[in-house]
């Protein structure tokens, strides 16, 4: 499978990312990109560097723009900080119930581009690993791990498919589309990382190869969710009872994609 990425999926590469309080004022402007709005919710395109929620170091976040811009509205899911790509708000409270227990109940599909360092030894697969969550770190629990540790961890599933392999500089690296049947933290990166032993380029975190990239090359390409009403209920209108969006990929991914000779284009 090749991918390709459509020219109006691709940010300009003059624009420049916005610091925090520039995020701030767009998104009161309603500058930052609106990929999906009606009545019930809206798919917005989160940039890299924007935190979803509050916390240590974090000045303003995308719940305290929602914030700004109306107490009804509300996310229904999180990316990490520097994960791109599409993020789902709801306006209304039973909207955000029944989103919510979409995501809960797995009937929401999300389709992840990542560029990885390295080449999985498999071109797809399953990676149904537990994962421990400590606070800063996820880690992938093994057979070797105590007992303690291993009731403490959740179960975590991964799908995998490489699509492109090559060279970028001197390293091998690979795109690989990635689909979460649970939602653990940082469960892409550790099972990446710790599971196929390849790592997302620029994940600092995850990787103890030398920092080449301030980018961390995750994307939330593809995202599907019940099409509700501001009721929280199917609306009848609907045809397939979904809303399907795809997120623009960051400027940043537009050279990496010429190096390893894959057209502008998505599908």
């Amino acid at each position: 499978m090749q991918i390709h990425i459509p020219s109006d999926l691709v940010t300009s590469s003059t624009e420049k990312s916005p610091d925090q309080s520039q995020h701030r004022q767009s998104f009161a402007a309603q500058r930052l990109p609106m990929l999906f709005e009606n009545d019930a919710l809206a798919v917005l395109q989160k940039p890299q560097g924007l935190a979803c929620q509050g916390g240590t170091n974090v000045k303003y976040s995308i719940d305290d723009m929602l914030g700004d811009l109306s107490p009804d509205y509300r996310l229904v899911h999180r990316l990490d900080r520097d994960t791109t790509g599409a993020l789902v708000v709801a306006k209304s409270r039973l909207a955000a119930a029944a989103l919510t227990a979409a995501f809960r109940d797995r009937a929401v599909s999300k389709r992840y581009i990542a560029l990885l360092q390295g080449v999985p030894e498999e071109t797809h697969g399953t990676i149904s690993r537990p994962l421990l969550n400590t606070g800063t770190m996820t880690t992938v629990i093994s057979a070797t791990d105590d007992e303690r540790r291993a009731q403490m961890a959740k179960p975590a599933v991964t799908k995998y498919r490489v699509l492109r392999s090559g060279a970028l500089g001197n390293k091998e690296v690979s795109i690989v589309e990635l689909d979460i049947l649970t939602g653990r933290k940082h469960q892409i990166r550790a099972h990446c990382a710790q599971a196929l032993g390849c790592p997302v380029f620029g994940d600092h975190k995850y990787s103890s190869a030398e920092p080449t990239s301030d980018s961390m090359y995750l994307h939330l390409f593809e995202i599907s969710v019940p099409d509700v009403d501001v009721a929280g209920l199917i609306r009848a209108t609907s045809k397939t009872g979904k809303v399907a969006v795809k997120a623009p990929f960051p400027a940043s991914w537009a050279p990496v994609f010429k190096k390893l000779n894959v057209p502008l284009k998505c599908n």
